[in-house]
C-alpha cells in the first residue's frame, strides 16, 4: 500500500492533536496545600509552571533581613527540584556567629567584602598531626570560597569594625540549622552537669543558659570597645 507524503503528515498531525486533547489520568495536587508541597507532588516538570503561575514566583529578595536572608524551598518554592538553597549573609563589625551545624547540607561560603575568620570542627576521628581533634582555621578575603562539610561544627568571625558580606550556597533545599550551645543547654541540668564532668553546679548552668546570646551572632567585647560600637542589650 502506498501513502503520499501529504497523507502521512496529515495522519501525524491528527494523532498529535488527539494526544493533546485526550483526557489523562494525571491530577494536579490540591490547591489547598502549600505551593512547596504542590511542587513536590507535581507529576511533571511542566506542571511546575501552572503552580508557579506568577512571573515573580521566580525571583527572591536576598536583601530583606539584617543578618541572613535564605532562599530555600520553604521561603522560595521555586527552589523545589534544584537540590540547593542560597543565602546572603551580613556579619556586623565585631561579630561572631553562634557555633552551629547544618544537618542536611554542605555549606559553601563566598566572601564578597571585608575579612572573615572561620573555625570548623569536622567529625570525630579527624585529627591533626598531634593526634588531637582537627580544628580547621582560615582567614578569608573577598572572592574566596570556604567549604563547611555537612554536619561539621563551624563559626564565622568578623574581627574588624566594618560589616562583612557573604554569599552562601547549601547542597540541600532544606539544609537546616543547629545551634550547639542553645540546644545543649536545653537538656536537663543533671545531664549537662554529667556531660561536663560534674565540674559545674546547677546555679552556674542556669546562669550560662540565661546569658546565651539571643541573636544569631554575638558581639566580641574587645573588638566592640576598640571600634566604639554600641553594645547590644
Amino acid at each position: 500500500m502506498m501513502f503520499s507524503t501529504a497523507s502521512l503528515v496529515t495522519a501525524v498531525l491528527a494523532m498529535a492533536s488527539a494526544a493533546v486533547s485526550a483526557p489523562t489520568n494525571q491530577t494536579q495536587p490540591p490547591t489547598g496545600l502549600s505551593k512547596t508541597t504542590r511542587l513536590r507532588m507535581a507529576d511533571s516538570a511542566a506542571e511546575r509552571y501552572s503552580i508557579l503561575s506568577d512571573d515573580k514566583d521566580f525571583i527572591f529578595d536576598l536583601g530583606q533581613n539584617n543578618f541572613l536572608s535564605i532562599a530555600n524551598r520553604q521561603t522560595f518554592p521555586a527552589m523545589v527540584g534544584t537540590g540547593t538553597s542560597i543565602a546572603a549573609a551580613r556579619f556586623p563589625g565585631c561579630s561572631i556567629s553562634k557555633l552551629h551545624i547544618h544537618p542536611r547540607a554542605t555549606e559553601m561560603l563566598i566572601l564578597l567584602s571585608g575579612r572573615l575568620v572561620t573555625e570548623t570542627i569536622p567529625e570525630l576521628g579527624a585529627v591533626d598531626a598531634n593526634g588531637k581533634q582537627r580544628v580547621i582555621h582560615n582567614e578569608l578575603k573577598p572572592n574566596t570560597l570556604n567549604v563547611f562539610d555537612q554536619g561539621a561544627l563551624h563559626t564565622q568571625i568578623n574581627p574588624d569594625c566594618d560589616e562583612v558580606t557573604a554569599f552562601t550556597i547549601f547542597s540541600s533545599e532544606d539544609g537546616g540549622f543547629g545551634f550547639v550551645a542553645d540546644q545543649s543547654f536545653a537538656l536537663p541540668d543533671d545531664v549537662i552537669a554529667t556531660q561536663l564532668g560534674d565540674s559545674i553546679s546547677g546555679a552556674d548552668i542556669d546562669r550560662i543558659r540565661s546569658s546565651l546570646p539571643k541573636d544569631v551572632a554575638a558581639q566580641i567585647d574587645s573588638c566592640v570597645k576598640k571600634c566604639n560600637i554600641p553594645k547590644r542589650k
